[in-house]
């Protein structure tokens, strides 16, 4: 009987280390319904290659912009890009989640890789600036442009806030400069060839009061397009580190000594 009840008690084993249920992500981040093809086949790509899963989250960071008809929409490229990502995940044995969040960039991947989720790096789409989500955030993150892998960098890795500039290909710099460049003379060539139709509305106040407003504000825009993809393509770019400061001597540092002097002198003996 002994024997028995000794052989049928479960023998105690030494706690081992917890295992992780939770797999590793790459975080896919875009602020679209849509998102780009390149991002997901990169996601795709990498998390073949490291057996990590894929999050693909859509932050929709205007939720009160004509609610109705753009939630919707925002929904529906939501779901496609889903069905899309999943076929190209599942053909390369790779799990996905896909989540939906509303609000600032930064705040939606800080909360959630502050979560559950074991987030190893963050990708993030066109049109997300990479300090924007590097401030919420101490993991990698990364911007894919057309397949161009931008510099890394993150909140701890860069702690004096220098951020690195996006490699982007010289022709989309090109592109933006020729799509921007015929805006700004298209709508010069439109204010000075109507100066009549042009002087006739801006001058009847009211709300046509903000024609010449609205008029300013878009050649400022086209124009700063233009002149910074014009001088992006030509490689010059502007410098992001601060200027560096020489330290000031302090008034407690040691005075040299004199120096002795050891040139021969003439000497009168008396």
């Amino acid at each position: 009987m002994n024997n028995e009840a000794t052989n049928n008690h479960p023998t105690p084993q030494t706690p081992g280390p917890a295992r992780e249920t939770e797999p590793s992500y790459i975080m896919a981040v875009t602020r679209n319904g849509h998102m780009s093809e390149h991002v997901m086949d990169y996601a795709a790509s990498v998390a073949q290659r490291l057996g990590y899963a894929i999050l693909a989250v859509h932050v929709d960071t205007l939720p009160l912009f004509n609610r109705g008809r753009r939630s919707r929409l925002f929904a529906a490229g939501m779901q496609e890009s889903a069905a899309q990502l999943t076929a190209k995940a599942q053909r390369r044995g790779v799990a996905v989640e896909h989540l939906g969040a509303s609000g600032k960039i930064g705040d939606a991947v800080g909360r959630l890789c502050r979560g559950k989720k074991h987030i190893e790096f963050v990708v993030i789409d066109k049109g997300i600036r990479q300090e924007a989500v590097a401030r919420s955030t101490s993991v990698p993150v990364y911007t894919v442009q057309q397949g161009v892998l931008s510099k890394t960098f993150s909140r701890t890795s860069n702690p004096q806030g220098v951020f690195a500039m996006s490699i982007t290909s010289k022709k989309q710099f090109l592109l933006r400069c020729a799509i921007f460049g015929t805006l700004t003379s298209a709508l010069y060539a439109a204010v000075f060839s109507c100066q009549d139709l042009v002087m006739t509305y801006f001058n009847k106040g009211g709300a046509y009061a903000l024609l010449p407003v609205a008029t300013v504000f878009a050649v400022s825009y086209f124009h700063g397009n233009f002149t910074s993809s014009f001088w992006s393509a030509l490689g010059i770019e502007a410098s992001r580190k601060g200027a560096t400061v020489a330290p000031q001597k302090q008034a407690t540092d040691t005075v040299r000594a004199p120096r002795r002097d050891t040139r021969p002198r003439l000497q009168v003996n008396a």
